[in-house]
C-alpha cells in the first residue's frame, strides 16, 4: 500500500510540475491557465506534507508548506471562474472572499500542526461550509453559462469540470469530515484525493500538450477582431438575415432574449446559430453578441442632444439592459470611460459644433473626441 501511495503522491506531483512547465512553455498569456498556476502550487504543497510520516515532509518546514496548501480551495474557485468567465478579473470580490476564507480555515490548519487554538473545532465547521459553499457557486457558475456559451467544446468542458469538481473536493471533503467526527484515520481520504488528481494530472498533460486554446477563456484583443474567419457561403443567407433582425428590427432590444429565441426566429437549430456567431462573427459567448448592438445603441442616444435630458437608465433599458449596473460595466469596460462622461463629452462637442465622428466603435475614436476639447 505504502508503495502504491509513493506512486500516487509522487506521480501527482511530477505531473503538476510538467503542467506548471507546460504552462509557462506555451499558455503563460492566457489568463486562465495562468490562474492554474497557484493552484498548482497549493496542490504540491498538499501533497509534500500530507500522508505516510515516512512520505512526508515533517517538522517546523512542513508549517509554511501547510498553511500554503490551506487556500487550495480559493484556487479551484479562482481557476473555475476564469476558465469559463471571458470577463474575469481579480476584483475586490475575490480577494475578500480569499482573505474570510484563510481567517476560516486557518485556526484548523494550526491546530493541526500542534498549536492550541481554542476554537479549532467549531472552525473546522464553518470552513467546511465555506468549501462546500465556493465548490457549489463554481458548479452552479460552470452549468449557467453553458447556455449563453457559443464554444462547443468548451461547453462539453463546462459539464465535466463541474463534475470533477464535485467528484473530488466535495467527496474527499465530506469523506475527511467523515474520518474526522469518528475518530477515523483521514488516509482514505488522502488516498482518494492522490489517485483522481494522479489521474486528471495525465489527462491535463495530454490537454495541454495540444493546447485546446479554443475551450479557455482567451481575451480577444482589438487586432484579432479583424481576422475573423470569412462566412460560409452556405450561411451567406442566414447571417443576412441575422443582421437584419438585429439591426433593422432592433431584436437585441427584447429583455430576456436567448440563444434559443433567436435560433427559433431564424428557423435553423440552435447549434448552427452558434457557430455562425462563433465563428464566422467572432463572439465567445452570447452576451457579448448582444451587448455589441446594445452599446452601439445606448451611443447612438447619448450621442444625440436631443437627448440629453433623457435619463442613461431609461437608454439602457430601452437597449435590452436589464438595470443600470450590468450596463455601466459593459459600457466602460468596452470604451474606457463612463456614460456620463461620454454623453458630456458630446454635449461639449456639439456645444461648439465640432463635427462628431460618425462611427463611434472604436476605441480611439473616444480618445480623439477627448482630444477635440
Amino acid at each position: 500500500m505504502l508503495l502504491l501511495e509513493a506512486l500516487f503522491r509522487f506521480g501527482s506531483i511530477g505531473l503538476l510540475s510538467a503542467i506548471g512547465i507546460l504552462i509557462l512553455r506555451d499558455g503563460r498569456h492566457i489568463f486562465a491557465l495562468r490562474m492554474a498556476l497557484p493552484l498548482i502550487v497549493t496542490m504540491t504543497c498538499l501533497f509534500l506534507t500530507t500522508g505516510s510520516e515516512n512520505l512526508r515532509i515533517n517538522g517546523v518546514a512542513a508549517i509554511p508548506l501547510r498553511l500554503i496548501d490551506m487556500l487550495n480551495i480559493i484556487f479551484v474557485w479562482w481557476f473555475g471562474l476564469a476558465l469559463f468567465d471571458d470577463d474575469f478579473s481579480l476584483g475586490l470580490r475575490e480577494w475578500v472572499v480569499a482573505g474570510l476564507f484563510a481567517a476560516v480555515v486557518a485556526p484548523t490548519r494550526l491546530a493541526n500542526l500542534g498549536f492550541e487554538i481554542p476554537v479549532a473545532e467549531h472552525m473546522a465547521i464553518a470552513g467546511f461550509i465555506c468549501t462546500l459553499a465556493l465548490m457549489g457557486h463554481l458548479v452552479y457558475h460552470a452549468v449557467k453559462g453553458r447556455g449563453e456559451d457559443l464554444i462547443e467544446s468548451r461547453r462539453k468542458l463546462r459539464v465535466g469540470f463541474a463534475i470533477a469538481i464535485a467528484l473530488i473536493v466535495v467527496t474527499s471533503t465530506v469523506t475527511e469530515r467523515v474520518a474526522y467526527a469518528v475518530n477515523a484515520d483521514p488516509y482514505v481520504s488522502l488516498f482518494f484525493t492522490y489517485t483522481i488528481t494522479f489521474l486528471l494530472g495525465i489527462w491535463s498533460v495530454l490537454w495541454l500538450t495540444r493546447l485546446n486554446l479554443e475551450a479557455l477563456a482567451i481575451q480577444v484583443i482589438p487586432e484579432q477582431l479583424s481576422v475573423v474567419a470569412a462566412i460560409d457561403p452556405r450561411d451567406a443567407d442566414t447571417h443576412k438575415r441575422l443582421v437584419h433582425i438585429m439591426e433593422e428590427k432592433r431584436e437585441f432590444a427584447q429583455h430576456g432574449l436567448t440563444i434559443g429565441k433567436l435560433a427559433s426566429q431564424l428557423d435553423i437549430p440552435e447549434h448552427q446559430l452558434r457557430s455562425l456567431i462563433n465563428r464566422s462573427m467572432g463572439y465567445r459567448n452570447f452576451s457579448a453578441f448582444l451587448n455589441h448592438y446594445r452599446l452601439q445603441d445606448v451611443k447612438l442616444a447619448l450621442a444625440d442632444p436631443n437627448n440629453s435630458r433623457l435619463p442613461i437608465l431609461s437608454m439602457a433599458l430601452n437597449a435590452g439592459f436589464s438595470s443600470l449596473a450590468p450596463f455601466n460595466k459593459a459600457f466602460k469596460s468596452s470604451f474606457h470611460m463612463t456614460p456620463t462622461d461620454f454623453r458630456n463629452q458630446c454635449l461639449e462637442v456639439n456645444s461648439t459644433k465640432s463635427p462628431l465622428p460618425t462611427d463611434l466603435t472604436d476605441p480611439t475614436d473616444l480618445a480623439d473626441l477627448a482630444d477635440l476639447n
